[in-house]
């Protein structure tokens, strides 16, 4: 068998040296909370300036989006047209 290693001799194999801890139930939910608290903090949470060029951007995409597949819809519904005339 062939010995495969890291290659950082620092960082050990995938099986670790002691076991995961079981969560269980929790049990006290004011640490919870104070923990989320902490975390919550930890964010780096965007700017207004961010969040209003962000929604523009899904905006004008989706714009963009719908312009498209009515395009296309209008296409596929002429040639479709075009079909069915021929047929008859």
């Amino acid at each position: 068998m062939v010995e495969r290693r890291s290659p950082k001799p620092e960082v050990g194999g995938s099986i670790p040296s002691a076991p995961a801890k079981k969560k269980g139930i929790m049990k006290n939910p004011f640490k919870f909370i104070q923990e989320v608290k902490q975390e919550a903090f930890k964010v780096t949470w965007p700017t207004g300036k961010e969040t209003l060029q962000g929604t523009l951007m899904v905006v004008a995409m989706a714009i963009v989006a719908s312009l498209f597949f009515l395009l296309l819809d209008q296409v596929l519904k002429f040639l479709l047209e075009l079909i069915l005339k021929a047929s008859f």
